[in-house]
């Protein structure tokens, strides 16, 4: 573990079908002090997001049944509904395309990142972002 886990006690919920990505994803935000709900489809992630308000949700864009921009409308008309400040949200696939961009941004995503995600750059961003948001 780091000497300072720069994600504090954060709750994140991560949504991610392939089972060794949603391991080591949920491990590196664990060793960074993060408390993680990991489920693997957007039927679950709506419901633990709705469930637990957390501070962030990681999301793949590509999951069986329903896909990552699913779970990101009935997560922000929860918050919207229930007057809710939004979560940080990242949208990870492995498309790279400016199309997946600019959709997942407009579809309520405030983030964008492509797969395999460096742990660095990851960290960062949910930990600028995190920031970010407690300053508004």
């Amino acid at each position: 573990m780091n000497e300072v886990a720069r994600l504090g006690h954060a709750r994140i919920v991560l949504i991610e079908d392939d089972p060794e990505s949603r391991a080591s994803l949920q491990m590196l935000l664990e060793e960074e002090g993060a408390e993680v709900v990991a489920v693997s489809d957007a039927e679950d992630g709506a419901e633990a997001a709705i469930t637990h308000l957390p501070d962030a949700v990681i999301c793949d864009l590509d999951l069986p049944g329903m896909d990552g921009f699913y779970l990101i409308q009935r997560l922000r008309d929860h918050e919207i509904r229930g007057n809710l400040p939004p979560s940080v949200a990242i949208a990870l696939t492995g498309h790279d395309g400016e199309e997946y961009r600019l959709r997942s941004i407009g579809e309520g995503f405030q983030h964008f990142m492509t797969k395999p995600a460096h742990p660095e750059e990851l960290v960062s961003l949910i930990q600028d972002a995190l920031n970010a948001r407690a300053v508004v």
